[in-house]
């Protein structure tokens, strides 16, 4: 967490300050889907992302990184997941009326021991929130470093009125070396709404998704579930005002483990400003 705190840090100031270009930092945890200790920590214990985007004549182009720690139920093990793209998107139709986005993605990807287990026994030895090493935190990575290489696709579709419209995504994801292979189907509705300069929005969406590992580690249990289909819902609302919004996802079923995770996000909009 250290590592991810400063991270977000950087990216706050020059999203602020130099870079103008459009920022999202999220942190997903387990944790942040509970209000009931003891708070669960094994599986899909840690999320980290940034991704930044600006625009480049019709297009949004950008790059993502996302950090995934995963810990195994009921065991010592654990794996960690790293992510890091580059990102073409580009929109047609009028917003929030009828609309069509498509998003490719491309890069390298790693997994095996990233520091995952180091950062989260530091946070631990911190906060007093999950147990130490000393005290049984999972500390065994099965499987050695590995690099691998991803490509993937989305497109969501929305049609509605200003206030309020549905839409679909198909998103997909070839991983190969290392990592995940997906397929996802989701459907949803959403509403959003304003109080003078403020916007408050909400989501509700269902999924059908579908995983192939090309490291079998991070179907420890607790972790990405394989074969079948998966089933899933997402909850979500959002306040946002000036340049910033802060959002809050509900994920049922994440990555078919068959645990729940909260997500946390900040996106800081500067795109339009000239460097």
């Amino acid at each position: 967490m250290t590592r991810a705190a400063l991270l977000a840090l950087l990216v706050s100031v020059s999203a602020a300050g130099t870079v103008h270009a459009d920022a999202r930092i999220a942190i997903s945890n387990d944790a942040f889907s509970e209000v009931v200790p003891p708070l669960d920590d094994s599986g899909f214990t840690t999320d980290l992302a940034v991704a930044f985007w600006r625009p480049w004549r019709a297009y949004q182009l950008g790059g993502a990184l996302f950090d995934r720690w995963l810990t195994e139920v009921g065991g010592p093990r654990r794996e960690d997941q790293i992510e890091l793209v580059a990102t073409l998107e580009r929109t047609w139709g009028r917003p929030r009326v009828r609309e069509l986005t498509i998003t490719g993605r491309a890069g390298p990807t790693f997994t095996g021991n990233l520091g995952g287990r180091w950062m989260q026994n530091g946070w631990h030895s911190l906060t007093r929130t999950g147990p130490t090493l000393d005290e049984g935190l999972q500390h065994d990575y099965i499987a050695d470093r590995a690099l691998g290489v991803l490509a993937g696709e989305r497109a969501t579709g929305s049609v509605g009125v200003p206030a309020v419209q549905v839409y679909g995504v198909v998103d997909a994801q070839l991983a190969l070396g290392t990592g995940v292979t997906s397929l996802e189907l989701a459907a949803g509705v959403r509403a959003i709404g304003r109080i003078r300069c403020t916007e408050l929005g909400a989501h509700a969406e269902i999924a059908l998704e579908r995983y192939a590992l090309a490291d079998a580690a991070l179907g420890l249990p607790g972790g990405y579930g394989t074969g079948a289909w998966q089933r899933a819902w997402r909850v979500g609302v959002h306040v946002a005002w000036s340049r910033y919004q802060i959002a809050y996802e509900y994920r049922a079923n994440e990555g078919g483990s068959g645990e729940p995770i909260g997500v946390f996000a900040l996106t800081i909009k500067q795109a339009g400003h000239a460097l």
